[in-house]
């Protein structure tokens, strides 16, 4: 391959690892899709492990969590006993069907705990030294509440 596409292609390879590790979904995942997404042709998973110096159980793992996504799909290669993988080119499906999916079961957990806290702080009376943190807390959970009522309401928009 061209060194300068080469580099072109390694650069997005990072960057998306980059973007996906501040979502906090890994770097490795976001590697793997723009590995894929970039590749012309199906990759294995000894390849996919080879380009980005991985092991192959982490690109397994990974390639399993694209799928659930509906990001990266298994395709079969005539004559060949590997499994292949290409990627998802429409950014919206992932979007719809994958990613946001993921994020609205990570939101809901976060409801449960802020009402778990909620609950914890509710009914206690605290200390005299203990009441103006456990104020401080309520008011922060209300603002958890806010938010998240709103984050709710933008999950559930028509299209999403």
């Amino acid at each position: 391959m061209n060194k300068k596409l080469l580099e072109a292609r390694d650069n997005i390879i990072e960057s998306a690892g980059r973007t996906t590790q501040g979502f906090g979904l890994g770097r490795i995942i976001g590697q793997l899709y723009a590995l894929l997404f970039f590749s012309p042709s199906p990759l294995s998973l000894d390849q996919m492990a080879g380009e980005l110096k991985i092991s192959k159980g982490s690109a397994s793992t990974n390639i399993r969590e694209l799928e659930k996504w509906g990001a990266a799909c298994k395709v079969w290669v005539k004559g060949d006993r590997k499994d292949y993988y290409e990627a998802e080119v429409d950014f919206f499906r992932i979007l719809k069907e994958g990613i946001l999916p993921f994020f609205r079961r990570k939101f809901d957990s976060s409801l449960v705990t802020a009402a778990e806290s909620r609950a914890i702080v509710a009914g206690q009376s605290f200390r005299e030294q203990d009441r103006e943190l456990a104020e401080f807390y309520r008011r922060r959970l209300d603002l958890m509440e806010k938010a998240q009522a709103r984050m709710s309401l933008l999950l559930k928009l028509p299209g999403f």
